[in-house]
């Protein structure tokens, strides 16, 4: 068995995932990996409920992290109060690396949202993109309109009549279908859910008739259950290529994505962020990483540190316009 290793997924106490490195006659190598980074376990805070497609990708990457750093690598779910509680607990953690944050684009948005956040807005700096989902416009079947022309004229038509689902108030769905409606001119009726499944479920049922989601719902377009009218990318997508982006259809500023990524204490000193880079961008090759991402509509952005915080700052600047300019808030 000498120097054989496997990596042993398990689930443990308090939604804790946990990466488990079992490896025969390898202890020289741990003691020099002991003397840097990481030196322990890694915890890997995720500010929403298990199951969603934040989680499944942070998952899908802890893997790979574990057998490379030979640490374990634990997944601890901890959302709620719109993703501030998991955020919270990182920004207050020991700027060592060992504690990580793995969010989205919450992250940006409810610093214009919320009037105020259990942590400081830069006590958190990013550190690696996990990759992005454009969104996609998906209508359903019932609802007379096939291209984004038509889409606004019904919209002009019938004010208010466009029912919007959203996955929450403030969630990219909802940001993303107000910039359409302000780019476009039209009156839209918001209506949230709390979660993804609830809002798709819906809108199956065709009790609303319209939402942004990931590519990975052109399945049910497949299937004659939905309908995609466009993409707000900026580029059409390789799965669907007869899908016309927002630009193409005459709207360029309907641009308009989720994005997943690591960030760490702000204080973190700068070579163990770059190591975390590194691994990350390592992590998001293997096979079945790129498997899961290709399933889900994901796009691996191959950004370096400093590309991924000018991504942040802006997509702050976007989003700060379209919620002040349509009034949004979260109570």
């Amino acid at each position: 068995m000498s120097g054989f290793c496997r990596i042993r997924p398990a689930w443990g106490r308090g939604a804790q995932w946990v990466v488990a490195l079992a490896c025969a006659g390898m202890a020289p190598m741990a003691a020099v990996q002991a003397e840097g980074f990481p030196t322990r376990t890694v915890q890997i805070v995720v500010p929403y409920p298990p199951g969603g497609l934040t989680d499944g990708l942070v998952r899908q990457v802890a893997t790979e992290l574990g057998q490379k750093w030979k640490q374990s690598v634990v997944v601890e779910n901890r959302g709620g109060a719109g993703t501030t509680i998991g955020t919270a607990q990182v920004a207050r953690a020991d700027a060592d690396g060992h504690t990580l944050l793995f969010t989205s684009t919450g992250f940006v948005t409810n610093q214009i949202l919320m009037k105020s956040l259990p942590y400081e807005s830069d006590s958190l700096a990013p550190v690696a993109m996990g990759g992005t989902a454009p969104n996609v416009l998906y209508v359903h079947p019932s609802l007379p309109v096939h291209d984004v022309a038509g889409l606004v004229a019904y919209a002009k038509a019938k004010p208010g009549e466009l029912r919007f689902a959203s996955t929450g108030n403030g969630s990219s769905p909802h940001l993303t279908a107000e910039l359409l409606a302000s780019e476009a001119g039209i009156s839209i009726l918001h209506v949230p859910y709390k979660g993804a499944g609830p809002a798709l479920n819906d809108l199956l049922a065709g009790h609303v008739n319209a939402m942004f989601h990931f590519p990975a719902s052109l399945a049910q377009v497949k299937q004659g259950k939905l309908r995609a009218i466009a993409v707000a990318a900026d580029a059409r997508l390789a799965e669907a290529p007869e899908l016309t982006t927002f630009a193409q259809a005459g709207l360029p500023g309907v641009v308009s994505g989720s994005w997943f990524g690591f960030f760490a204490p702000a204080a973190t000193p700068d070579a163990v962020k770059d190591q975390i880079h590194r691994d990350v961008a390592q992590a998001l090759q293997a096979p079945h990483v790129q498997r899961y991402m290709r399933d889900a509509g994901l796009v691996d952005a191959g950004m370096s540190r400093a590309q991924f915080a000018a991504f942040i700052g802006n997509e702050r600047a976007k989003w700060e316009r379209v919620i002040k300019a349509r009034n949004i808030r979260v109570e």
